[in-house]
């Protein structure tokens, strides 16, 4: 892709807005910022990060400064169809994901993961798995290490192991995975999505330029999916508990994980106990990962020595400290009802759960009862917590507070020795923090102030 001496609009200057600008500037590209913060704030980051000398830039909202360029680049976090991208669609301005764009930048195989919940730790475990065996691979993408920080640094024999969200598919027009992976389908992101079908219509752009020599993997154990694959133009493979004979894939037989290749011919891989992560949904993580990285060509021998060593993500699932008894775990990446109810099922009883931020609008009925049947306590915060308190009273006892400072001091008092405090908020963050892993991190700072009672 030549970009030298383009005209190119960045819409939000976040990490992604951020790292597209850095490297479209490095590659010879006349750069125009464009984003919501106050001019203070902008100008601030710019300098943080090199760039104030190097770029144009407007704060306090997108004008029609936008429009005098050659395309957009959009960062996920921003709507397709704020007012300025409206008319630059009607001017014929091409509009990309930051993906799209380092995917034309980029070379090499690239290994994308998307789903709605299981995306991070499946990346990451995916990521291990090949760096055991080759030389040159790339993490990145929506788990917090923008595709465009690397793109330029990759070559024909790179593996990029990537991890896509919903939003950044929603603009792409070449990007292509060699192998695809979708986790799982559940409700997520209504406060974006005007129904549950346009969010999974988003997150099946992932096969929209896959062909024959590409392959999808997906989840045998959702019906949506297998309703899925007589449209695609591209392979299938699948992980599961009941793969119903489809193959190749990767399942659990006899306590085993067990690939099956296109042949039908069995690898066991390693046992049930062998992986240090815990938890039926980390099962399907771990099926889902090992697959992608057999189908690349990493040894099934290879893969029992990450799954030993590898205890999962940060702010999934992450115990944080013990104090007067109480186990504090950081589950911030719970940021939807599917992946707050995993986290209210692995985690051990009594238990008491902080939730709220930003509403997605989802339907709470088997939260609710996920609650109703694992908590004895939750305290609501943020943005939610009114619409969360009407679907909670009755079913447990609540209190709620003002931010997540005030959540932490309640439910450390609330709590006995031998109860669990558990952060799964089932939302966004972006009513009181920039985004999950912030709200995460200051979550444990708070509870590591914590004194004895």
């Amino acid at each position: 892709m030549d970009i030298k001496g383009k005209k190119i609009a960045i819409i939000g200057a976040a990490k992604s807005g951020l790292a597209a600008a850095k490297t479209l500037y490095e590659g010879g590209a006349k750069i125009f910022i464009s984003d919501i913060q106050s001019e203070e704030k902008l100008k601030a980051t710019l300098i943080k990060e090199n760039l104030l000398d190097n770029v144009s830039y407007e704060s306090n909202g997108n004008t029609d400064k936008v429009l005098d360029s050659d395309f957009i680049v959009l960062s996920p976090g921003v709507r397709p169809d704020i007012p300025v991208l409206v008319k630059a669609t009607e001017k014929h301005i091409p509009i990309y994901s930051e993906i799209e764009i380092a995917y034309r930048l980029s070379k090499g195989r690239r290994l994308v993961v998307t789903g709605s919940n299981g995306k991070t730790t499946t990346t990451t475990l995916l990521s291990l798995f090949c760096r055991e065996q080759f030389d040159k691979v790339f993490l990145g993408g929506n788990i917090g290490i923008p595709m465009m920080s690397f793109a330029r640094q990759t070559t024909y024999d790179s593996v990029q192991v990537l991890e896509v969200s919903s939003f950044q598919l929603e603009t792409i027009c070449d990007f292509r995975p060699d192998i695809g992976i979708i986790t799982n389908f559940f409700e997520n992101h209504l406060d974006r999505y005007p129904n549950y079908k346009a969010y999974i219509d988003a997150k099946k752009n992932i096969a929209l330029n896959m062909g024959p020599n590409q392959c999808l993997i997906l989840n045998a154990d959702q019906q949506l999916m297998l309703e899925m694959e007589p449209a695609l133009k591209c392979k299938t493979a699948w992980f599961g508990r009941d793969i119903k004979d489809k193959k190749p894939a990767v399942t659990i037989k006899n306590n085993n994980y067990v690939y099956i290749n296109a042949n039908g011919d069995e690898t066991t891989l390693f046992n049930i106990n062998s992986p240090k992560l815990i938890g039926s949904h980390n099962q399907e993580n771990i099926m889902c990962a090992s697959l992608a990285a057999i189908l690349a060509g990493v040894e099934p021998k290879r893969l029992e020595k990450v799954v030993k060593e590898f205890s999962g993500v940060e702010h999934r699932l992450e115990w944080v400290r013990e104090v007067s008894g109480i186990n504090f775990i950081n589950d911030s990446k719970g940021t939807n009802c599917a992946a707050s109810i995993t986290a209210l099922k692995a985690c051990k009883m009594p238990l008491i759960l902080i939730a709220g931020g930003r509403d997605k609008g989802t339907d709470l009925t088997e939260w609710v009862e996920t609650i109703r049947q694992t908590a004895r306590g939750v305290i609501l915060f943020g943005e939610a917590k009114d619409r969360f308190r009407v679907a909670l009273e009755g079913v447990v006892p609540l209190k709620t507070a003002q931010n997540l400072e005030q959540s932490v001091n309640i439910a450390y008092q609330w709590a006995d020795a031998g109860d669990t405090v558990l952060l799964s908020p089932a939302c966004s963050s972006y009513d009181q923090y920039p985004n999950f892993e912030v709200r995460g991190q200051h979550f444990k700072e708070l509870v590591n102030k914590l004194s004895s009672k």
